[in-house]
């Protein structure tokens, strides 16, 4: 993964692409390897892989961010949420997860919901490193905490 990065990094795309095969080689069912590996593919194409890479692995927390992040990807917020809520079920202690879920609670405009999970989110990024900018969910939450005037 460290040379995959390295490589995309350096715009090497090639290079990069010859070393997420490799990691699908050596690890057939890896979900990040295969999305990474098919950026370009057909949605539909990255969608049959990923539900049956997630039948065959049911409890993976990866596959069903993967999925999460592909349904996302085409603004499928219903089917988003539910990977996402999958993946946080499945390790729930990963900041990320939350996020992703808050995010699309809120794009279903659910700001309840949304508002739990971007708390959970902010208070599990005090252990655990993340991918999200603290202070983006620190305004959301405040946003979704003010109470909008009536328009009367």
């Amino acid at each position: 993964y460290g040379l995959a990065a390295l490589a995309q990094a350096r715009g090497d795309e090639a290079q990069a692409t010859q070393l997420m095969r490799r990691i699908t080689e050596v690890d057939p069912g890896n979900a990040a390897a295969l999305v990474t590996l098919n950026e370009n593919a057909d949605p539909a194409m990255q969608e049959a892989r990923l539900l049956n890479i997630a039948a065959a692995q049911p409890g993976s927390a990866p596959v069903a961010l993967a999925l999460g992040n592909l349904y996302a990807s085409q603004a499928r917020w219903r089917e988003a949420q539910q990977a996402y809520f999958n993946a946080w079920t499945l390790a729930p202690d990963q900041p990320d997860h939350a996020y992703n879920l808050a995010v699309s609670l809120d794009q279903l405009r659910q700001p309840r919901l949304a508002l739990q999970y971007y708390r959970e989110a902010l208070s599990l990024r005090a252990h655990q490193t993340a991918a999200f900018d603290a202070r983006v969910v620190a305004a959301r939450i405040e946003a979704l905490q003010t109470p909008v005037p009536d328009a009367h």
